[in-house]
């Protein structure tokens, strides 16, 4: 169950910044675009500086659930905004269910 859990959160993460990043594709305007990857660039650095559990700077308890917590409500308001409800509310649901898991189980790794 661990291996199944820690690879959804592997795969989330790599989703949410594509998803970002395929703002640049769907969206029209310009400014639009720029927002899309500015949150894409943004969220990467951010998340392998104090995300990543090999990080020197990884964040732990209270401070990392923020960090994912931020992460992936940018995550569900970007696929709402881009694909619709139906992918905006798998992600959603996927994205909570995973890090519900990741603490019952606890699989943050500090």
């Amino acid at each position: 169950m661990a291996g199944l859990v820690l690879g959804i959160r592997f795969l989330l993460e790599v989703c949410t910044v594509i998803g970002l990043f395929s703002g640049v594709f769907i969206k029209k305007e310009i400014y639009q675009k720029l927002i899309f990857v500015a949150l894409a660039v943004i969220i990467t650095f951010v998340w392998a500086k104090y995300g990543a559990p090999k990080s020197p700077t990884v964040l732990t308890g209270g401070a990392k659930l923020i960090l994912e917590l931020a992460v992936y409500s940018i995550g569900t308001f970007a696929f709402f905004s881009l694909f619709g409800n139906k992918i905006g509310i798998a992600y959603f649901l996927i994205a909570s269910l995973d890090l519900l898991l990741m603490y019952l189980l606890n699989l943050q790794g500090h």
